[in-house]
């Protein structure tokens, strides 16, 4: 008989990893968008090559532990050689197991493998093809293929299953037991639906915080459950752009569109600092190569990491989670002022979608001595003409900074004014005012307080 499983210390082992690499590669990556419907042929997946030694180098050069694997989208498109359907790798001009080859890479560079999997699959029966919720119902055809997985593959980390097309048929309940019964240690989660039984807490999109603050685990996150035992988040390298996908490899043209491995770090930090695992998506191109200013990046946040504490933590910005408002607001949920100041850089504030001007402010709840204000717009660079204002009580704002762009991370420092609104005035934009965050600082050094200038 089987010994039991010590899930204390697979917690303290699975946390101990901090972060680890999200990698989506399938049909999306040659279709532009994160969904992709009606693709009929396996050849539609026409990689020219795979590099997963890369990958899992690269992983190890980040100070990675792991490697979260996408194994299946919604669309039914296996990327290892599974014997339970004809829309495989190994059926397409690669004609590779991916999965066979990364497990190899994984062993040589130390790295722990993890594996995401679309439970819902528009192949099967009852399904509608491209539709959220519509993923159809084969229970059984669900519990072949992780059995492939769990049986075939190793040891996984855990599994991150994917809800936005329904569970397939096998209830969350039934799909832990399920697992559990071929690799007790894995840890299960699921990014949506019920959470029953779930030992990991998905947070798409999310950011780094305590398993009790289940905001962390971001907009899409379910009702928490009682089992968790530990807290994920994970969201793409890729910055928020207008076309191509974020998830998967988007277009030629954005191949220079990345995150700073500064903002990286920090997080990084935050899951250091609420014992949370940070998977960061990062999507290979059609060559099943990670883009070289990914890895450029990633080698950048390895070596912030490796100097550690003799690197200073970027201060938490005085704005975070602060009553905010704005001139106007986007006409769907999920754009409102608060969004540009919750800590996160995967929300957003976006105006209404007639306006071409508009103002974004927060109130930070008493007068405090403020020095600087970092502005996002990352990947829309719609601003032509803006100003920050500060104000001590919303009657009289003075400016401090002005331009005409923004397109990306602009930091603008003043000398210190005692202020209690701070705001971002978009004067001209070519498109709907769209800002990723605001951060607003105090003085970095305590000598500047001497020089303070109090507005009246």
């Amino acid at each position: 008989m089987a010994q039991p499983v010590d899930m204390a210390r697979r917690t303290r082992e699975l946390s101990g990893q901090r972060w680890g690499m999200f990698v989506c590669w399938s049909f999306s990556t040659f279709s532009g968008r994160e969904w992709t419907g009606g693709v009929k042929d396996v050849p539609f997946f026409r990689a020219t090559g795979v590099d997963t030694d890369q990958w899992a180098r690269t992983a190890r050069e980040a100070g990675m532990g792991y490697i979260l694997f996408l194994t299946k989208h919604h669309d039914g498109f296996c990327l290892w050689d599974t014997a339970t359907t004809e829309r495989r790798v190994t059926r397409a001009p690669l004609g590779r197991d991916v999965l066979a080859e990364l497990r190899r890479s994984c062993d040589k560079y130390g790295i722990k493998l993890a594996l995401y999997f679309s439970e819902g699959d528009w192949t099967w029966p009852g399904a509608t093809d491209g539709a959220g919720g519509k993923g159809g119902s084969w229970p059984e055809q669900k519990k072949a293929q992780l059995r492939e997985l769990l049986t075939r593959y190793g040891p996984i980390e855990y599994l991150w299953f994917d809800h936005a097309v329904g569970d397939g048929g096998l209830s969350h309940a039934d799909t832990v037991a399920f697992c559990k019964s071929l690799q007790p240690g894995c840890f299960v989660g699921f990014n949506h639906g019920d959470q029953q039984g779930a030992d990991i807490r998905l947070g798409e999109m999310g950011r780094p915080g305590p398993l009790a603050d289940q905001s962390a685990a971001g907009p899409y996150a379910a009702k928490a459950a009682n089992s968790y035992r530990l807290a994920e988040f994970t969201y793409p390298i890729l910055p928020t752009h207008e076309g191509g996908a974020m998830w998967f490899y988007s277009l030629p043209r954005h191949d220079n569109l990345c995150r700073d491995a500064a903002s990286l770090y920090e997080d990084y930090l935050g899951a250091v600092r609420y014992g949370n695992v940070f998977a960061l998506d990062v999507g290979p191109d059609y060559a099943g190569r990670l883009r070289d200013i990914d890895v450029r990046t990633l080698r950048t946040v390895g070596r912030m990491i490796r100097a550690g504490a003799s690197r200073p933590a970027k201060p938490q910005p005085l704005s975070v989670g602060c009553p905010a408002t704005a001139s106007s607001t986007w006409n769907s949920p999920g754009y409102e002022a608060a969004k540009a100041f919750d800590g996160s850089d995967a929300t957003r504030w976006g105006a209404a979608p007639d306006a071409r001007a508009g103002w974004l402010a927060v109130d930070l709840g008493q007068p405090r001595l403020v020095a600087r204000v970092v502005v996002k717009e990352l990947g829309f660079h719609r601003t032509q003409r803006f100003a920050i204002e500060l104000s001590r009580d919303g009657s009289i704002w003075e400016t401090v900074a002005t331009g005409e762009t923004l397109a990306g991370t602009r930091t603008f420092d003043f000398e210190p004014r005692l202020v209690r609104r701070v705001r971002l005035n978009v004067l001209a934009a070519n498109e709907v005012p769209t800002i990723e965050s605001v951060e607003v600082y105090g003085p970095e050094r305590t000598a500047l307080v001497g020089r303070q200038r109090t507005l009246r």
